[in-house]
């Protein structure tokens, strides 16, 4: 698979379709990879050109300067960003779970001109004051991975098997949903990297601010921070039997989309919308093209 090569990282993607195509990108979340969106890719228009890269720390892709060894959200931002300028693509539709969803609002904040639509999935755009009583509590409740790893116990118990913790959260977020061994075992050789277990411990301490960021990303990660308003047309789709996400924030923060954003929940589907109804994503992205 071709990679590109910038500043800080080497950027495994695949990319399908003519390069004349309009540009849709697919980011994929934890933990995963982007075979995740095989059944939406298949539902789309002919003639489109797709874009999915792999994150930091899955597959290819790797960070190979020091000083940029982070996974907080604005280095994750900064590497799509980048990736977009080396494929020399416009305004492209951009779709994001996850992970991906919180890396896809990010580079919506800092570079709307880069976006000419955007389909995010599973975790909402907010700052967590928009959560108060037992529906921040439910919310704490579903995220106990994230805080378990920012202790040293949880993160030397991932660090020496990562892989529960994948297992787990395939059986439990999605409920409903009847991953095949082989997908499985396609998510375990993905993340089967020697960045990995670093990674996803230090994106989930600095997001709960239990660890510093890269001075590499200080600026983009200070207009992050502040919580700017998306000025990118939306779509968030949240399965309401998600296992680690509420719908309670993507209910709360329409202001911060001034250019419109439509919510869709989904009955009876859980956290991978995209692998559980992949009509209903290819459905979203095709109002942007």
């Amino acid at each position: 698979m071709p990679l590109v090569h910038t500043r800080s990282t080497e950027i495994e993607y695949l990319d399908e379709g003519p390069r004349t195509g309009t540009p849709v990108v697919l980011v994929h979340g934890f933990p995963d990879h982007p075979g995740t969106w095989d059944d939406v890719v298949a539902a789309l228009p002919d003639g489109l050109r797709v874009i999915r890269p792999f994150l930091r720390g899955v597959g290819g892709t790797r960070v190979v300067d020091p000083e940029a060894r982070s996974a907080q959200v604005a280095a994750l931002a900064t590497d799509l960003l980048d990736l977009l300028h080396e494929l020399d693509l416009g305004p492209v539709v951009l779709v994001g779970h996850d992970w991906g969803a919180r890396t896809s609002h990010a580079l919506a904040a800092l570079a709307p001109e880069a976006v000419s639509g955007l389909v995010t999935i599973a975790t909402a755009y907010g700052p967590s004051s928009l959560l108060h009583g037992e529906a921040a509590l439910d919310e704490v409740a579903g995220a106990w991975y994230r805080y378990w790893l920012c202790t040293e116990t949880g993160a030397a118990a991932f660090r020496q098997a990562p892989e529960d913790l994948v297992r787990w959260a395939w059986k439990h977020w999605s409920p409903s949903l009847p991953l095949s061994a082989d997908a499985l075992d396609q998510v375990l050789r993905a993340v089967d990297t020697d960045d990995f277990a670093d990674l996803v411990v230090h994106y989930y301490r600095h997001g709960t601010g239990e660890a510093p960021g890269s001075p590499r990303y200080e600026a983009a990660q200070a207009v992050l921070d502040a919580w700017p308003a998306i000025t990118v047309p939306t779509t968030f789709l949240i399965g309401l039997e998600d296992g680690c996400e509420t719908p309670t924030m993507a209910r709360a923060n329409a202001p911060w989309f001034p250019a419109g954003r439509r919510l869709v929940e989904l009955d009876g589907v859980g956290h991978f919308v995209q692998r559980e109804d992949p009509r209903a994503v290819a459905d979203a992205i095709a109002q942007y093209l």
